[in-house]
């Protein structure tokens, strides 16, 4: 007996509404060059570009100084919301070029400067191919 497969249905976009505007999440010649799937398990909401870090068990928010030792960094590709005791496998970018402005530090506060933050997590980000660019507006 031959095995069954499950017919895959593709949604085409039939017309330029349904097309989303550029986020100028990724940026630079190169562009994202590495995406896999993570299983992501922590509960909540999480935007395209999240800075996320491999966890006990899954990938989790980052924080600011978890990023100096963990052992996967990545940048969420899609927009998800996860409910308590449960996880989803997501697509992440593990290597590229981002613009700094587009990328979301969940560690940050409403009172803190972003530029700050970039420039603090800017290097163990370089040591895992995640290349933050400042895009002039």
């Amino acid at each position: 007996m031959a095995d069954e497969k499950t017919q895959v249905e593709i949604q085409l976009i039939k017309n330029e509404e349904s097309v989303p505007p550029p986020d100028e999440l990724i940026t630079g010649n190169k562009g994202a060059v590495y995406t896999d799937l993570i299983k992501l398990i922590a509960a909540g909401t999480f935007k395209r570009g999240t800075l996320l870090m491999a966890g006990t068990g899954g990938y989790v928010a980052s924080t600011q100084t978890g990023l100096a030792t963990a052992a996967g960094i990545c940048i969420l590709c899609d927009d998800i919301t996860i409910g308590e005791n449960e996880f989803a496998e997501v697509p992440a970018y593990f290597e590229g070029d981002f613009n700094d402005a587009r990328v979301i530090l969940p560690f940050e506060g409403e009172d803190d400067d972003h530029d700050t933050l970039i420039e603090a997590i800017r290097e163990p980000l370089r040591k895992s191919k995640i290349f933050l660019r400042h895009i002039h507006e």
